[in-house]
């Protein structure tokens, strides 16, 4: 009759699980049909696996407060449970002191949150184990348990809930399948929508972040933030790039998805990754944050994973149109520097609104690639990949910058305020440009110069910053070493050297200096050093003696000996002219003086 009564209460088991197709019920029927099934159960708890993560966790359960027991973590062979899923078989546990073994290796973690969930820390007086089997590989485990005195659990209890189990599993795959592509569907018909609205980035990672209630960050390939879901997830994208920034850039370089246990505000959090990444490309990072080391849930990722080519359309779209927006105005650009200003200017200008307006002036920062050994195809995707850093950067500035693109050359035109100085000026565009210089640098391994112009006031006169900047580069290239930013004052006189050949240059400073040159290598002496500060004080014998750290009747007697290897009584105009103009050509050369 016993036997009867639980076939029965199987066979409405079977058919209670079978009645649904949602995930969630389906586990939740399942939880309580346990208890239909095999008298004298107090508790019961269902484990999941996560392939993933290599964790089984607690996914529903009777008898314990699932705020808690959702913590719970075993991996494969932890505790009563962990065992059974690497044994693939049903197990009695028949004694208090048999449960006690089987939990003795849980995660003390684990164990904690099992007494939270429980209310205190008790073993079971007996528990069943039993495998959730899917084409012979676990899927899971259910585990019932009595705490009463004196009842235990007998193979009929174990045969009962393996038939159960293998009914349940079904079940389980069943409502799994489904929810995943319910679940799929309608996380990617809900960004489709927003994407197709022109909604932009912004707002289909707080749709996504709404979908899955866990904060959402997306940055690009350069560890920039892109989209934050919502302020109160600004603290922790922050935070998390400030203190874990190795680990983003890690994450963005792995073909598939990463989660991480971390601190974030000394709190715990789990951190998913999945990189954005198209065909050619990897464009940036999606990052998911969940609060309280709690997990995120296997179907929303399968339906996060299928969702991943949405960002990066956007993404793409956006920078297609940042590109398409500047490629228009290097036509601009292009005449503005290369031929004269006339009306046919003016019209392109008024078309890309872009009118000239007393409060502004311009100028010109030529950008030079230095990487022309490099392959054809490696130098084309780096370039490809530095223009989407230059045209991200320059959007977010107040005024509209022009950018004309050619081989390995980019020329930018800056409008700015007539309010700022010229000092004022290239002090933000070198900050600008030492970041571009250094993100291009360590991401990218490229080596660039940038070459700032001079300050015009009008769109006429763009050609001459263009020039200044074009010279600034060039002697980036051929003098000066170690620098990659160089303004046209830096440059100063140096400009009218760049035409002359350097041979020449070299003979003619020889010709003004070479004897004390001579001179200085022979006796060990400082003359040609005490000439240029001499000459750079306005021939104070004392400003001299006080910058070179000598008496001043040193420098007279050097002054003396100077004077006689020149043959001369006094520097005057023309001589001291000359001989500056000798020290300027030699410090172009990088000969020190």
């Amino acid at each position: 009759m016993e036997s009867e009564k639980r076939l029965m209460s199987l066979i409405h088991s079977v058919r209670v699980l079978n009645s649904t197709r949602d995930l969630s019920e389906v586990l939740h029927q399942l939880i309580r049909e346990v208890h239909n099934v095999i008298g004298g159960a107090n508790a019961s708890v269902l484990f999941l696996y996560d392939k993933q993560s290599e964790f089984l966790y607690a996914k529903s359960a009777i008898g314990f407060d699932m705020e808690f027991m959702k913590h719970a973590r075993l991996r494969p062979g932890e505790g009563m449970s962990g065992r059974t899923f690497l044994l693939k078989k049903g197990n009695i546990f028949y004694s208090e002191e048999d449960t006690a073994y089987g939990m003795s290796n849980i995660p003390k973690e684990t164990e904690n949150y099992y007494a939270q969930a429980l209310g205190k820390m008790e073993y079971p007086e007996s528990a069943i184990c039993v495998p959730l089997l899917s084409n012979n590989e676990c899927i899971g485990v259910l585990t019932v348990d009595i705490y009463e005195k004196d009842i235990q659990f007998d193979e009929a209890d174990l045969q009962l809930l393996e038939t159960f189990a293998g009914q349940a599993a079904i079940a389980i795959e069943n409502a799994t399948l489904f929810s995943q592509n319910e679940r799929t569907k309608r996380i990617h018909e809900e960004l489709s929508k927003v994407s197709l609205s022109k909604g932009g980035l912004s707002d289909i990672t707080r749709s996504l972040a709404g979908l899955i209630d866990h904060h959402v960050l997306v940055f690009n390939q350069f560890m920039e933030s892109l989209a934050i879901s919502s302020q109160e997830a600004e603290p922790l994208a922050r935070d998390l790039k400030d203190k874990f920034g190795s680990l983003l850039e890690a994450s963005l370089s792995k073909s598939g998805f990463s989660s991480h246990r971390i601190r974030l505000f000394k709190q715990g959090h789990f951190i998913y990754f999945f990189p954005i990444k198209t065909e050619k490309m990897t464009l940036g990072l999606l990052t998911i944050i969940i609060e309280d080391y709690s997990k995120l849930d296997p179907l929303d990722k399968i339906a996060i994973e299928q969702a991943i080519p949405i960002f990066a359309m956007e993404i793409d779209r956006q920078e297609r149109l940042l590109a398409e927006d500047f490629n228009n105005s290097g036509t601009i650009l292009e005449q503005l520097i290369h031929a004269p200003y006339d009306e046919l200017s003016s019209n392109h200008l008024a078309k890309l609104n872009f009118p000239e307006h007393d409060s502004h002036h311009y100028v010109i920062v030529q950008f030079l690639i230095k990487n022309p050994l490099l392959a054809f195809e490696k130098i084309s995707s780096k370039k490809q990949q530095l223009m989407r850093l230059i045209y991200r950067e320059v959007s977010n500035l107040s005024y509209k910058t022009l950018v004309y693109d050619k081989n390995m050359e980019i020329t930018l035109m800056f409008t700015v305020s007539s309010s700022l100085d010229e000092e004022q000026i290239f002090q933000h565009l070198k900050k600008l440009f030492s970041q571009i210089i250094k993100t291009s640098s360590e991401k990218l391994a490229l080596a660039n110069l940038a070459g700032f112009g001079q300050v015009v006031k009008k769109l006429k006169d763009v050609h001459l910053s263009y020039r200044d900047a074009k010279r600034c580069v060039q002697y980036l290239q051929t003098a000066y070493k170690g620098e990659s930013l160089l303004t046209y004052k830096q440059l100063g006189p140096y400009r009218l050297f760049l035409k002359f050949d350097r041979k020449e240059l070299k003979e003619y400073a020889e010709a003004i200096l070479g004897e004390i040159i001579n001179y200085d290598h022979n006796n060990g002496t400082e003359l040609l050093k005490t000439l240029q500060v001499y000459l750079e004080s306005n021939q104070n014998m004392e400003k001299s003696s006080k910058q070179l750290f000598v008496h001043v009747n040193t420098v007279k007697y050097r002054l003396k000996t100077i004077y006689t290897i020149l043959r001369v009584e006094e520097l005057s105009g023309r001589e001291a002219f000359e001989l500056q103009l000798g020290l300027r050509i030699l410090e172009y050369l990088d000969m020190k003086a």
